[in-house]
């Protein structure tokens, strides 16, 4: 009866916590990196009315989709340096690492430039003299406030 009783109190507590792990970070008035579910890493424009859009899109057939998950990035007041892998799901697990993709948005112009393979990138930072250097994602969030929504 006990082990029920906790089962139970288990599944319920889980189930009251999904979304626990979403959160968003504020890379300043305008933009944001936004992690749902703890799994994927997005950078959107958050509007004030409350809705977001991707910022790194790709134009695959005429039609613009969100990019790949957010693993290493890196910004300032004036730019966000990012990299971006596809993450499918087979079956039960995932595959990570796929399609890296490197990108740039200017904060201050608001403009995204790429995707970028790793030479066009390091060449477009070197012209536009950025000195940030990608991070892996947990590590560079580590000491930005996150908000709970």
């Amino acid at each position: 009866m006990i082990k029920k009783l906790f089962g139970s109190l288990s599944i319920l507590t889980l189930a009251a916590c999904s979304g626990a792990g979403d959160y968003e970070i504020d890379v300043n008035d305008k933009y944001q990196i936004v992690a749902i579910n703890t799994m994927e890493h997005d950078f959107v424009r958050r509007y004030p009315d409350g809705a977001m859009d991707n910022v790194f899109k790709v134009v695959k057939d005429d039609t613009e989709e969100p990019i790949g998950n957010i693993v290493a990035l890196d910004w300032d007041e004036t730019y966000l340096i990012a990299k971006s892998e596809d993450t499918e799901e087979t079956g039960a697990s995932r595959l990570k690492h796929r399609n890296p993709q490197y990108w740039l948005f200017d904060l201050k112009r608001e403009k995204p430039f790429g995707p970028f393979d790793l030479e066009a990138f390091t060449e477009f930072k070197e012209q536009k003299g950025i000195g940030l250097e990608l991070i892996p994602y947990e590590k560079r969030i580590k000491r930005e406030e996150r908000r709970h929504d």
